[in-house]
């Protein structure tokens, strides 16, 4: 039986299941948010029932944390990919100045 973890080291600091790197979050997902089958998602990522429903609970114990890592988590993501468009621009912005010089 293992527990619920947390460690900076394994996925950001994300309450996940002891020994493993899958988290809270990534069972509430695919359980909870997407309705699929608890036995399947415990045997895709190798874990006993038990462990899946312990997460689960750990989950329901601690909504709100949770809630507030998941919001967390799209912030810095929007805000990567936010980056990540205006690398883009700048990078394909520098190719047509290049390109027009070369004329």
């Amino acid at each position: 039986m293992a527990g619920i973890v947390c460690d900076d080291a394994v996925r950001s600091g994300d309450p996940h299941i002891e020994g493993t790197r899958v988290t809270v979050l990534d069972l509430k997902r695919r359980v909870i948010d997407n309705d699929e089958d608890p036995h399947v998602v415990a045997g895709e990522h190798d874990l006993s029932i038990g462990d899946l429903f312990r997460a689960l609970a750990y989950y329901y114990d601690n909504r709100d944390r949770v809630r507030d890592r998941e919001q967390e988590a799209e912030v810095t993501r929007s805000e990567g990919e936010r980056r990540t468009r205006q690398l883009l621009e700048d990078v394909r912005g520098d190719d047509s100045n290049t390109a027009e010089r070369a004329d």
